[in-house]
């Protein structure tokens, strides 16, 4: 077994567990890509909503790592999987983070 892929795609999801441990429970909301806090209403939820989507990106990436070392003849197939759970997450958090905006 060749475990490269799975170091490399752990080591994304640890990145990506610790951010978003850091938003969503944390309230790091500076961690946020763009973040301003006088056109947020709710920031507790805002935090909340992206903290939890870096979260889902986690598991992806490890995910991901394991299905590329365990079924290393497929890496299409896993590599799809990543760069559709990663687009699907992304749109998820363009449309969410409409409904913690001031009007």
């Amino acid at each position: 077994m060749n475990f490269f892929n799975l170091i490399v795609f752990g080591t994304i999801a640890l990145m990506l567990l610790v951010l978003g441990y850091q938003i969503k429970y944390k309230k790091k909301s500076s961690l946020i890509s763009g973040f301003n806090e006088d056109m947020v209403a709710d920031v507790n939820g805002l935090c909340n909503y992206v903290g939890g989507l870096m979260l889902i990106n986690a598991a992806i990436a490890f995910s991901t790592g394991i299905l590329m070392t365990c079924f290393p003849a497929k890496l299409n197939f896993c590599l799809a999987f990543f760069v559709i759970g990663i687009l699907a997450t992304t749109i998820a958090a363009g449309a969410g983070k409409k409904k913690f905006m001031k009007v």
